[in-house]
């Protein structure tokens, strides 16, 4: 048997693009011995991080569906398409190609249309969080119908999926509950932190925070600019701050996704220049450095029920302040504040400068890391089983 996994997303995509690494390195250690395995990447620049990671990959073009595609995808709903399309075995362009290199079963790691556009080959899903359901009004889930192409997706390809792939049982239960998707068709494996933050990647710290000009003992928020990773928050919690006469700085990294200049500007008007260091997107390997130069890692996000920065402070031994409604991810291994209270978040924040609070927390993050792997380690045994089962049943047609 023979699985394609399709990495749609880009570099910049940040954790999006991380979890997919993640899955793919999970997928191809899980198949060795037991099935082929292969990767199609929408970009050309993703081969780099491929080859880093020994995998080889086959770039399969634009990710968006052609016009063509999208036509085919409408079309094949209705019933006089079916009877014309079937004994002529038309297929749309990205599962032609996929058949072309064998493929028996196809791992989409990320939101994609790519599962509607199959007529033949089976396929793993995954769904990262139901956040334009939990918290609709952020403009990146709202705006220009990207809260019905959410809907769209989430209707019309989890319950046709062998298996759809969540980072929770939490999102796996309101999966069920949401959409109908049958609980044995859900599979909670948690993700780990990014690949590149592993000890054969590092670059030297001091020459990584010279080049930025940075010195240690600032707080770190690595999110891309979206409206929902709430970068206001920490800068109404920095002002704050230094009306109490705390001074404290930040580095934010992280893609603009069309809220970083809406940032920038309030950091010159409130007088937060000595205090927000804004780097954008950096290279995957300057991250370890850049984590181990922080006092603490912050994240007053909105969404959830999961994320990589937790996973990747705790892996590198730095405290964690997280969102409140998030206490079910890092249980007791972080310090909590309210996303909508800068109040409760500068609290947290003066409460990492503490010694003893910042070592206490470090070692239950790495308790709570500990318990993580666990739990990923039993889901991947529950993936073999569920892959070995797929396996015997695809024997039965040609």
């Amino acid at each position: 048997m023979k699985i394609i996994a399709v990495l749609e997303s880009p570099i910049t995509s940040g954790g999006a693009f991380n979890q997919g690494l993640n899955a793919i390195m999970q997928m191809n250690r899980i198949c060795k011995g037991r099935f082929e395995f292969e990767v199609f990447a929408a970009h050309a620049e993703s081969i780099e991080f491929l080859e880093k990671l020994g995998i080889g990959c086959v770039v399969f073009g634009n990710s968006e569906p052609s016009l063509l595609d999208k036509i085919f995808h409408r079309a094949k709903l209705l019933s006089w398409w079916q009877a014309r399309q079937k004994p002529k075995s038309i297929f749309a362009s990205l599962e032609l190609k996929l058949i072309e290199h064998g493929a028996d079963l196809v791992y989409f790691l990320t939101h994609s249309e790519g599962p509607e556009s199959l007529q033949q080959l089976n396929y793993i899903t995954t769904a990262f969080d139901l956040c334009h359901r939990d918290t609709p009004e952020f403009p990146e889930v709202r705006n220009f119908g990207q809260f019905q192409n959410r809907e769209h997706y989430f209707n019309n390809s989890l319950t046709p999926a062998l298996l759809v792939i969540t980072e929770s049982e939490h999102l796996s239960d309101l999966l069920q509950q949401r959409y109908g998707v049958d609980h044995e068709r859900c599979l909670a494996i948690p993700t780990a932190p990014a690949h590149f933050l592993q000890d054969e990647f590092v670059v030297n710290t001091s020459l990584v925070l010279n080049e930025y000009d940075l010195q240690e003992g600032y707080f770190f928020y690595p999110a891309q600019f979206w409206s929902h990773k709430n970068h206001v928050r920490i800068l109404e919690a920095l002002l704050l701050l230094r009306e109490a006469g705390v001074n404290l700085r930040v580095v934010f990294v992280g893609a603009d996704k069309g809220n970083r200049s809406y940032i920038e500007d309030l950091v010159v008007s409130h007088s937060l220049i000595e205090h927000v260091k804004i780097l954008g997107f950096v290279p995957a390997e300057h991250m370890r450095a850049l984590y181990e130069g922080c006092t603490a890692v912050v994240m007053p996000t909105y969404f959830g029920p999961t994320n990589l920065p937790p996973l990747e402070a705790w892996m590198i031994g730095k405290p964690l302040i997280y969102s409140a409604h998030l206490k079910e991810h890092a249980g007791e291994a972080a310090i909590y504040a309210n996303p909508d209270s800068a109040t409760e978040l500068a609290e947290a924040m003066k409460a990492c400068t503490d010694p003893e609070i910042s070592s206490s927390l470090v070692k239950l993050g790495t308790l709570r890391l500990n318990q993580i792997d666990q739990l990923r380690e039993r889901s991947e045994t529950e993936l073999i089983n569920r892959l070995l089962q797929f396996s015997a049943r695809r024997r039965c047609w040609a």
